[in-house]
């Protein structure tokens, strides 16, 4: 999907919004043939109750502008009964072929996490290469961003006509909230936050730009920083409220998540949603996802029900704040309280903590545990080398 900007067809109707839909080669489309276009449309009727109504509409290209050599037979005669999710999930194959690697590779990630983040050059090779990945093809391509409106309107389902159906119709954001809904039961909001939120992908990348370019980082003192915590969930209950009354309008307001300006619409829209997510993006280079810790309410809406996680997969040393503060000071997302703790509800499962946490020339506990090896090998090594001495000269004087 582009933006269409304007149209400049003499008598051409005056539209909030236009957009050019692309049909891709995999589609099968022939537009010489007779095609139906169906249009769902949502429709807000009380507090709680939603409609959803169907339209459709039979269309032919005329043949004025065809130049068909000789007639061709429909191949493909429609099954009327047939859903129409199931057509839209077998055009987009190779679309969810690649997500499907793509979340197979995270997970297979997280599982064996202990193993590789004690090769920390695999480990940096294998994050960065899956945040371009997040961006390039779930972001702009698939055009995958999950939104906190998309919780509204599940939750407003929940309570009206809900029909499987409505939500399969997108492959790509059911697949996607799938593997959310079972990452958030074994791992927490931060695989989603830290993996596979597209303009998270992006804060990331900018900020680790910044670092290696030694961009200045600024960072609010934690008493600051662990109660500006609060904005995010303030900002989602004020749209969770605001759904209640009007689906609608909460989708208006949920214009405070950038999402659809950077990643949907590739930054194509008016000038003041572009400048708020340049800010916002701006902003990461000097402060690490600035938006995510303080602002984002999906972040906010994950966090909740992640508080019930079978797992705690993130390892901690005794010393670990107590009196050790390396990890809690490299930590860019300020999730580490100073007494150690990991607040699982501000992580975002980078695995840096735990790259340091097995480094035994970092990690405090680490660095005497390799000390004691090194004493032990040294000390075996003198006493085998005063066993060979004697064995030494007694074989002399027998010669």
């Amino acid at each position: 999907m582009h933006r269409l900007w304007g149209i400049e067809a003499e008598g051409a109707p005056r539209l909030v919004e236009r957009d050019i839909f692309i049909l891709r080669e995999e589609t099968r489309f022939d537009p010489g043939q007779p095609w139906e276009l169906e249009l769902l449309v949502r429709r807000q009727v009380g507090a709680l109750d939603t409609e959803f109504v169907g339209f459709e509409a039979e269309l032919k290209v005329p043949e004025r502008f065809l130049e068909i050599p000789e007639p061709v037979a429909d191949a493909m005669l429609e099954d009327e009964s047939r859903p129409l999710w199931v057509s839209v999930w077998e055009d987009r194959v190779t679309h969810i072929v690649v997500l499907g690697a793509g979340l197979a590779l995270l997970t297979l990630i997280l599982l064996f996490q202990d193993w590789l983040v004690k090769r920390p050059r695999l480990m940096h090779s294998l994050r960065y290469g899956f945040l371009v990945y997040t961006v390039v093809f779930i972001g702009w391509y698939a055009l995958a961003q999950l939104s906190v409106v998309n919780i509204f309107t599940f939750a407003n389902a929940l309570f009206t006509d809900f029909q499987w159906s409505t939500f399969l119709m997108d492959p790509m954001m059911f697949l996607l909230w799938g593997f959310v809904a079972v990452t958030l039961l074994l791992w927490g909001r931060g695989v989603y936050c830290g993996w596979l939120c597209p303009f998270g992908a992006m804060q990331e990348l900018i900020s680790a730009v910044a670092i290696k370019l030694k961009v200045p980082q600024f960072e609010l003192p934690f008493a600051v920083h662990e109660r500006l915590w609060a904005l995010k969930y303030i900002i989602l209950l004020g749209l969770f409220a605001l759904s209640l009354q009007s689906l609608g309008q909460a989708e208006i307001y949920a214009e405070v998540e950038p999402f659809k300006t950077a990643v949907l619409l590739k930054f194509q829209r008016e000038w003041g949603f572009v400048l708020y997510a340049v800010v916002l993006l701006v902003i990461s280079a000097f402060n690490h996802k600035f938006f995510c810790r303080y602002i984002c309410p999906l972040g906010a809406g994950l966090a909740i029900p992640a508080r019930i996680r079978l797992f705690d997969w993130l390892r901690r040393h005794k010393e670990c704040g107590k009196p050790c503060q390396i990890c809690a000071n490299e930590c860019h997302i300020q999730a580490i309280h100073p007494d150690g703790r990991i607040n699982p509800n501000e992580c975002h499962y980078c695995l840096d903590c735990q790259v340091t946490y097995y480094n035994d020339k970092k990690c405090p506990p680490m660095v005497v545990q390799r000390k004691k090896r090194e004493k032990a090998t040294r000390l075996s090594s003198k006493v085998a080398e005063a066993q060979r001495i004697p064995a030494i000269e007694v074989a002399g004087n027998e010669a």
